[in-house]
């Protein structure tokens, strides 16, 4: 019943999350980007009651496989256009986001200590990078870094968001990191953004910020 459970609300969420975005466009008028950062901030929390109800299981797999398939098919017909980019150039993103939570899914059955550091990098990727460009629209003070690819205030919001997402698995659920390895992999985070270009953040972010965690907290 429990993992009956676990797909329902697993499935329901992230459905909910693309009606939430395509209402939001449709209610506020709002450009592509910002019904796509509504499902790039939501979508991760589908983890939630991925851990409640799956555990260390290969149910963990499921939900996240099936969207790369959709997500993939989405790019190519516009299948779920809340979350697709309209002004010619393709992005992937959406599917890289599924495939770093496959592949995070994946290293949690492998070892069962990687569940934290798995849903570490998937928030930290959620609101880090999602809510990134929000700071870094901000003119005054702020200025371009890491080869003009993304800016100050950009940057250092991917640091704080992350930080706070990783204190919360640190303080909250028990993942066992110090406080200055919470704040390494904040500026790991950060990093991890800024090299990753045309979607790759959301293989870079998630995947560096679960496997940094993960050592520090086998170490």
């Amino acid at each position: 019943m429990k993992i009956a459970l676990g797909y329902i609300i697993t499935y329901l969420w992230v459905f909910a999350v693309l009606g939430i975005s395509a209402l939001v466009k449709k209610l506020f008028h709002a450009g592509d980007e910002a019904s796509r950062k509504v499902v790039h901030v939501l979508s991760a929390f589908a983890w939630v009651p991925m851990y409640i109800c799956f555990g260390a299981t290969w149910h963990l797999l499921i939900p996240p496989a099936t969207f790369i398939v959709i997500n993939y098919i989405s790019v190519q017909t516009d299948l779920l256009p809340m979350m697709e980019r309209h002004d010619g150039e393709k992005s992937y993103g959406t599917v890289f986001y599924a495939v770093s939570m496959t592949v995070l899914a994946a290293a949690t059955l492998a070892d069962s200590r990687f569940m934290l550091p798995f849903g570490a990098g998937m928030l930290c990727m959620a609101l880090g990078d999602g809510l990134a460009p929000l700071f870094g629209s901000i003119k005054k003070g702020n200025r371009p870094i890491f080869g003009e690819k993304r800016t100050l205030y950009g940057s250092l919001s991917v640091f704080a968001l992350s930080s706070i997402v990783v204190a919360v698995f640190t303080y909250g659920l028990g993942m066992p990191l110090q406080f200055y390895q919470v704040l390494l992999v904040g500026v790991f985070a950060a990093v991890m953004e800024a090299v990753g270009v045309n979607g790759a953040d959301n293989l870079t972010l998630p995947l560096g910020v679960g496997l940094l965690s993960w050592l520090f907290a086998i170490s």
